[in-house]
């Protein structure tokens, strides 16, 4: 139901044609109750003192929950109003509803939705490509303080996950519904192709003798300089499929049906799908001649593989994100029970997989420029200079894997840095330099992290959970290490991860 105080302008922005192109993309996901969104609801809930988390698609009038974590209070479930109050906030800001009964804006049907059991309310959009469509909102029965900047923080940070995994998912299914419909073009193809007598064929089943045009001889790997049989055409399949199509065409032809098939050429591996029919019989209905196409499928194939390790790929690195997230969360408060120095502590660890989750988004996971990574990670906390900051390398793409673990020990050593190292001061510098090295095995990436000019260090009496961290980043990668060592000149980390053939391409 609308709210009486919903502006014009309000109206327009929530009725806006891309803004509802991308909510109706999102409002056909398949959304699971057990699945990532569910996990970053209940993720926004255990670092909040609300009774609810969810994440709700809003409309031009009503809204749907896509996750919830924790229960509403008295059973609310429209958010639908702060959900829109939301989206019309100008970039980069906050709903903040400390006590919903007294604020003007929800003292009519919003109030009324919440039947007087919602007082403290928070709501933050969720951008999906470029079109603010949900948002995350948290709610309490009791009315609470205005949120601190670090909650605000880490529901911006929940929330831009959350529009990442949407924006993924969408992409997705558009990969999907794109193969789907270029299926169905070729089905009508098939028929212009036959008109056309395009990859054509014709067979004598009286003389046996085999027939086509150059695409259809090119398509099989035959040659059209001497005779061809029909037998010649099965043989130029590839093995494992050959059966297969005897039998189907044998099948088609003592049940009067069309002949329909996909197979590899032997001679190429290209997958072609064979379609014909009966064109003439003799007297008692014996056929006489076969007539038909072979139409090449192979993008088609590969497309449709791709979409499926395309979506198989995204459910894993969610979930290992997660996995990730929930890691820090536990580590962190492990380590203290004040909850400002958690939410400072555990807000950075989450910033710096948000941006590596970004960076590798812009590029549909398939890697991370290391230099990016570095510049994204370490340079923000180079306060007095970016040039306190020296790179030394040639540009590479690391791996996932690689990506997020390395981001997460890079952050933890520009923190330590800018609070006890060499970011600390004004003279103090940090290189980085990195080489790929090869073995007989496999090559290696080798990275170097070296402070200078900074205070004085000495050994650390015990390990705390920021080396910890950096020690355990790179756990996901099988055969990595990480070394630390105190000199007095300044803390160095030489970090070696193993690269797979072609993952370490050069950047251009």
């Amino acid at each position: 139901m609308k709210s009486d105080h919903i502006s014009e302008n309000m109206s327009e922005f929530l009725s806006e044609p891309a803004r509802l192109d991308a909510l109706s993309a999102v409002s056909n996901l398949e959304i699971h109750s057990d699945g990532e969104l569910q996990g970053l609801a209940s993720l926004a809930l255990s670092f909040s003192n609300a009774d609810v988390a969810v994440i709700v698609a809003v409309g031009e009038t009503q809204g749907r929950i896509l996750a919830q974590a924790g229960n509403a209070p008295g059973g609310m479930s429209d958010f639908w109003v702060f959900g829109a109050e939301a989206l019309v906030l100008p970039a980069g800001d906050v709903l903040v509803v400390p006590d919903v009964m007294a604020d003007k804006r929800f003292s009519g049907q919003a109030a009324g939705l919440a039947g007087n059991t919602v007082r403290f309310v928070a709501a933050v959009p969720v951008d999906i490509g470029g079109a603010r469509v949900a948002a995350l909102v948290i709610a309490a029965a009791a009315p609470g303080p205005t949120a601190g900047e670090l909650l605000q923080s880490q529901l911006k940070q929940v929330a831009r996950l959350a529009g990442s995994f949407l924006k993924l998912q969408c992409d997705a299914q558009s990969h999907v519904r794109s193969i789907e419909t270029l299926n169905r073009d070729e089905l009508r193809n098939d028929m212009a192709l036959e008109v056309g007598n395009v990859g054509s064929w014709v067979w004598d089943l009286k003389t046996g003798k085999f027939t086509g045009n150059k695409m259809a001889y090119s398509m099989l790997g035959l040659s059209d300089d001497k005779p061809i049989s029909g037998e010649d055409v099965f043989r130029a399949m590839h093995p494992d499929d050959f059966p297969l199509m005897k039998s189907a065409f044998t099948r088609a032809l003592a049940h009067d049906q069309d002949y329909v098939g996909e197979f590899r050429a032997a001679s190429s591996g290209q997958w072609l799908l064979g379609r014909g029919r009966i064109f003439e019989r003799d007297a008692a209905g014996k056929p006489l001649v076969a007539v038909g196409v072979n139409i090449d499928i192979t993008s088609t194939r590969n497309a449709a593989e791709k979409t499926r390790l395309l979506l198989r790929e995204l459910n894993h690195r969610v979930k290992n994100t997660l996995a990730m997230l929930q890691s820090l969360a536990r580590q962190t408060l492990n380590r203290t029970s004040d909850p400002a120095e958690f939410m400072e502590a555990f807000s950075g660890r989450l910033r710096a997989i948000s941006e590596a989750h970004t960076l590798l988004s812009d590029r549909e996971w398939s890697g991370i420029s290391l230099v990016d990574l570095i510049t994204k990670q370490v340079e923000p906390y180079a306060i007095y200079d970016p040039a306190q900051v020296v790179l030394e390398g040639e540009d590479m793409i690391l791996p996932p894997d690689h990506a997020l673990g390395l981001g997460i020990a890079l952050h933890e050593l520009a923190t330590n840095a800018a609070k006890h190292g060499a970011l600390s001061s004004a003279r103090g510098r940090v290189r980085v330099s990195w080489q790929t090295e090869t073995g007989l095995d496999e090559s290696r990436v080798v990275i170097h992290w070296v402070e200078s000019d900074g205070p004085r260090v000495t050994p650390p009496a015990a390990r705390g959970l920021g080396e910890r961290l950096i020690e355990r980043s790179l756990d996901k990668v099988l055969s990595s290490s990480v070394r630390l060592s105190y000199p007095e000149t300044g803390m160095e980390v030489l970090i070696s991860m193993p690269i797979k053939e072609g993952s370490a391409a050069v950047v251009g």
